[in-house]
């Protein structure tokens, strides 16, 4: 009993010491083509990369001084993968009939320890995107990679990336997902800076 008491106790002050710190951060706009003629619905996603125990992360803020735009994101997600670890919020969006401005944001990052720590990023876009829609927008999206989203019945994001050469039709895809429902095609530009979704498409029918 003892044992545990002094492992609980340190572990709570080797978790206390450990100073918030957001080493990177970044945003992606996502351009969202529900159908082939609609405008996209946008929102900005922001991914901090931090240093400390991302599990203790408690919340974080994001502001654009010039518009005076303020998001709070008290439940952030969380994500650790090769060696690296992120908070981080997908959909963010401005008042209706506004647009998301461009220029430097700044974040600031708290901790369940009280500490916090303050980093910025940019946002920049080309504005015809706003008046796009699925049909046209590669006249304004230059130099983007094409990648394939899958997901299950759920909704649930089963697969994100280049697809396969060996995936010329639906039925090749599901050979390798068989629980896969749909897909999309997602055209997204260096660093990650614009996503433009493209409408879903079913891979099987209901029996």
């Amino acid at each position: 009993m003892a044992f545990s008491f002094l492992f609980i106790s340190l572990s709570f002050f080797s978790c206390a010491d450990n100073e918030a710190d957001v080493v990177q951060a970044s945003g992606t706009m996502i351009f969202d083509f529900k159908d082939n003629e609609s405008l996209p619905d946008v929102r900005l996603a922001v991914f901090l990369q931090v240093t400390n125990d991302v599990q203790r992360t408690e919340s974080f803020t994001i502001s654009h001084e010039k518009s005076g735009y303020f998001w709070n994101v008290s439940n952030p997600g969380i994500f650790t993968g090769m060696n690296k670890k992120y908070a981080f919020s997908l959909n963010l969006t401005a008042p209706e009939g506004s647009e998301i401005p461009k220029g430097t944001y700044r974040v600031k990052y708290f901790d369940a320890a009280g500490k916090d720590d303050e980093i910025s990023f940019s946002v920049n876009y080309d504005e015809k995107l706003l008046k796009s829609n699925a049909q046209n927008f590669r006249d304004t999206l230059t130099n983007s990679n094409e990648n394939l989203a899958l997901y299950d019945d759920s909704g649930e994001l089963l697969f994100m990336g280049k697809a396969k050469n060996t995936w010329k039709s639906n039925d090749a895809i599901l050979k390798d997902y068989r629980v896969a429902k749909t897909k999309r095609l997602c055209y997204v530009t260096p660093g990650n800076a614009v996503i433009c979704m493209m409408p879903e498409e079913k891979l099987q029918t209901e029996n």
